[in-house]
């Protein structure tokens, strides 16, 4: 009886200490999950549901929504042109509520930052400010009472529509997550002159706070909603980019979107290994470029863009080593970070791994 005892203390030393390693080997892995676009619903779509499955399994992590969080269209959609995004009513209130719903007893981080559809498409600063303000503050009202994540006190990043780069730390300080506000920088070329002079201090304030993060030998996401790389529709020129610039300014042709693209590239390429995320194309897409440049494009959380089977293989046959394109389904992309290495993962809509990524 006695010898009996003394082995059952050996197998539960073992089983505790096999239980620690899992535990270790777990808490060493972070994950992020990358979603954009996903205001379309009052409901959780699949999309959503199959990422919420992710969350609860891995609170070691960060979720990320990239963007035009909310849509409203005109005339209830009569009018196909999106312009509104959240405006208070019941159903612009829902479409926010289906993604604040997934932090429910989640035990991460839960960030979101603005697009286009946020700030109404408005051509400036001062017409759309006080929407993406309303929506800001929604947001962040709502998640100071989720108990469960690991910030509530800030989730809408940038803040005060400010261009950013604002920036966390996360996983002990191993991770850096940095927020710009896109559209706020396409606003100020929408009109034809010159760039104003804190879009100019912006690119100086984006490389400080990467180049801080790099010497700190930190793993470094840029966050935005527009993509500065891409492929597909929203990349064709525009004869007349200010004819209804309203509509066109989101077109990665328009001049102050390709100004702002070229910029951001020539910074992210000083820092091989960085990420770039972002969502606005309603697709899921992925390119490792030759300066070691990491750029994700995960545009489909309510929305995909229909193509034709003609289409597909056009873009297809563009690309490249270490590029990749999905379109016509939902998804979301998660990033799985550890002391050595990172590893990016796409997902469909059915919640299938659909393939590992460098």
């Amino acid at each position: 009886m006695k010898f009996f005892s003394q082995d059952r203390f050996y197998l539960n030393v073992l089983f505790s200490l096999f239980v620690s390693i899992q535990t270790a080997s777990s808490q060493d892995t972070f994950h992020i999950y990358l979603v954009g676009d996903a205001g379309d619903h009052t409901e959780s779509g699949e999309t959503l549901k199959n990422l919420r499955r992710e969350l609860i399994s891995h609170p070691n992590s960060a979720v990320i929504f990239l963007g035009d969080n909310c849509y409203k269209n005109l005339l209830g959609g009569i009018i196909p042109f999106g312009f509104k995004g959240f405006d208070s009513s019941r159903n612009t209130m829902d479409k926010i509520r289906s993604q604040l719903g997934l932090a429910d007893h989640y035990q991460g981080a839960v960030y979101f930052t603005p697009g286009n559809h946020d700030w109404w498409n408005r051509t400036t600063y001062e017409k759309g400010k006080h929407k993406l303000a309303m929506e800001e503050s929604f947001i962040e009202e709502n998640l100071k009472q989720n108990t469960s994540i690991t910030n509530p006190g800030k989730v809408f990043l940038p803040q005060n529509e400010d261009y950013g780069p604002e920036w966390v730390e996360l996983d002990h300080k191993k991770i850096r997550l940095i927020f710009i506000d896109t559209y706020r920088i396409i606003q100020t070329g929408i009109k034809k002159g010159a760039i104003p002079a804190e879009e100019n201090l912006f690119y100086g304030k984006l490389d400080s706070v990467i180049k801080e993060g790099y010497l700190l030998k930190q793993q470094i996401f840029v966050i935005g909603h527009h993509p500065v790389y891409l492929k597909g529709p929203y990349n064709r020129k525009l004869k007349h980019p200010y004819l209804f610039a309203r509509i066109k300014a989101s077109n990665s042709s328009f001049p102050s979107y390709l100004l702002m693209a070229s910029r951001i590239s020539e910074v992210l390429r000083r820092y091989p290994g960085v990420y770039y995320t972002s969502g606005h194309v309603h697709a899921l897409q992925y390119f490792y470029t030759p300066d070691s440049v990491h750029y994700i494009i995960s545009g489909a959380g309510s929305k995909e863009n229909r193509i034709s089977q003609k289409d597909i293989k056009k873009y297809n046959a563009s690309l490249k080593q270490n590029e990749y394109l999905l379109w016509n389904s939902g998804g979301f992309f998660e990033v799985e970070c550890t002391r050595q290495t990172t590893r990016t993962f796409l997902f469909y809509d059915n919640g299938v791994l659909k393939c590992s990524l460098p």
